[in-house]
């Protein structure tokens, strides 16, 4: 990996991240999740269904501001966020996020990567 140079300074490219999205629907069928990170494209990240209703997907991000949807059984939802996270297998730090106006006129999550 090079270091850029600015001035005195060295600076290292910024790292991707393990980013961890769980969002909770224990009676859907098929959940997927979308966002700037991966076009929009509803139905190209599918979540893995795990123990009560839990869907997770693992996404490599570097530091920034995602917006993000869920997309369950056909149709996109505004149910609840996603808890996001990062970190081990011992711990993992919640990250900061929200919900912020889209261009239809419904609602967007968005996350911060650190």
């Amino acid at each position: 990996m090079e270091d850029q140079k600015k001035g005195d300074r060295k600076f290292l490219p910024a790292r991707e991240k393990d980013v961890e999205f769980v969002f909770r629907s224990p009676k859907a069928k098929k959940v997927y999740l979308a966002g700037e990170f991966n076009s929009w494209e509803a139905e190209s990240l599918p979540m893995k269904k795990y123990t009560e209703g839990a869907w997770e997907a693992m996404v490599k991000l570097p530091p920034g501001r995602y917006e993000y949807k869920i997309f369950v059984d056909d149709a996109w939802t505004e149910e609840s966020p996603c808890t996001v996270m990062m970190g081990g297998s011992c711990f993992k730090l919640i990250l900061e996020g929200g919900r912020i106006p889209n261009p239809f006129g419904t609602q967007n999550y968005f996350v911060l990567v650190k």
